[in-house]
């Protein structure tokens, strides 16, 4: 699909016979109706809908459909940073996505120079207004500059800022609209009145690369804070003297919590930790992908500096874990395989609960009438078969069912 600007025609179409997931539920082998790029019916009334029609029909058989995947933190992929892109490599990057069954995405930008950051966003703004990429960017999320130098992770340190309101309005406006997440440091002086800024432009405040401690964490919360960028990286983790910002953040039931399921930023007995201390709607997975996601082993490069990508896992030469070179794929078959979750939990925490907490759940996230007919079909290993965007497919591996 590199270099596609606009959706082929949308046909109605019936699919039958798959297993279908969707709200964290089991349809079961309901058939589900598509037609100008929004699903139409679910079940019997799907299949009675379609009777006489002459839609087209794919029988798909020993397959699970679900909605298509909401990715809200990644830097890019595929060889492809997101702060370099030019407007052919974003469109490149979209293809990659979706071959891993994400159609819905945030790009996240880290932070470089003041100057290079209003541009960055400027260009990137641009590229979703005028849709390029097919769409599947709705959306900015700002991974800082607000954030402490005492715990950057990968970003780079020497770009971070102190919060200011000023500056805070100059990257919304050059953001045009679209910047949506914000993660940031509460605990900074003017983070408080950062995080009101933020819910009052209708961006979400993260919680991320924080030195905050628990009472710290639960304070930022009471001022606003409802999410949490990565849970366990790049923050205070727990210790029974010092409980931390992890365990305030589990706790609270009103904060949602990005994960990254790939085994190396949070292994499986910390998955299983979240999963069963968070309400099923508050789990949200995410790749946190960088260029080197999709390429061979070898050397890469990532907010400016050198990383090395080997079986699988990106570091800095320090050993500090840099991105990943997870897809959300990957991410739903190591919580099934080796944290132990449903398959129909598990789907939800890529699907209806990012697309809930980025607030466009009113039409994505969900297999239900109405919703835009954004749809993955995964085999028995997990792996993504197939992807509708809008009602079109745009990405078929192997044979494809008939």
């Amino acid at each position: 699909m590199a270099g596609i600007k606009s959706l082929p025609e949308k046909e109605t179409l019936l699919l039958r016979g798959a297993r279908v997931l969707s709200g964290g539920e089991d349809l079961g082998r309901a058939g589900v109706l598509i037609s100008g790029g929004r699903i139409v019916a679910v079940g019997a009334e799907a299949v009675k809908k379609a009777r006489g029609s002459g839609c087209g029909r794919l029988s798909l058989d020993g397959f699970t459909l679900t909605p298509g995947f909401v990715d809200l933190h990644t830097h890019g992929a595929a060889g492809v940073d997101f702060v370099e892109a030019s407007t052919g490599e974003f469109e490149r990057s979209m293809a990659h996505y979706l071959s891993h069954g994400v159609t819905s995405l945030l790009v996240s930008l880290y932070p470089t120079s003041w100057a290079k950051s209003l541009k960055v966003l400027k260009r990137i703004s641009g590229f979703i207004r005028q849709g390029h990429g097919l769409g599947v960017a709705f959306g900015i999320h700002l991974e800082g500059p607000f954030v402490s130098p005492a715990r950057p992770g990968a970003l780079p340190r020497n770009h971070f800022r102190s919060p200011s309101l000023k500056e805070a309005r100059q990257l919304l406006a050059a953001g045009d609209g679209l910047v949506r997440t914000m993660t940031l440091a509460p605990e900074l002086k003017g983070g408080k009145g950062l995080i009101r800024f933020c819910r009052k432009n209708g961006v979400v405040p993260a919680f991320g690369h924080s030195n905050a401690d628990y009472e710290g964490t639960r304070g930022a919360i009471s001022s606003g804070v409802r999410y949490a960028t990565h849970l366990f990286n790049a923050m205070n983790g727990l210790h029974h003297r010092s409980p931390g910002a992890v365990t305030a953040l589990l706790e609270d039931p009103r904060v949602s919590v990005e994960v990254i399921s790939d085994g190396h930023h949070v292994q499986a007995p910390a998955l299983k930790l979240i999963n069963r201390l968070k309400n099923e709607d508050r789990v949200i997975l995410v790749s946190d992908s960088i260029q080197a996601c999709g390429l061979d082993d070898g050397r890469y490069r990532f907010a400016g500096a050198g990383v090395l990508l080997r079986d699988g896992v990106v570091r800095q030469k320090n050993g500090t874990l840099a991105g990943s070179a997870l897809t959300l794929e990957r991410a739903l078959e190591v919580q099934v395989k080796e944290a132990g979750e449903p398959l129909e939990k598990a789907v939800r925490y890529c699907t209806e609960n990012p697309a809930r907490a980025a607030g466009v759940s009113r039409r994505l996230g969900s297999i239900s009438p109405g919703k835009r007919a954004d749809l993955v079909l995964l085999d028995a290993k997990f792996r993504v078969k197939a992807t509708w965007l809008r009602g079109v497919l745009m990405h078929v591996r192997g044979r494809f069912p008939v």
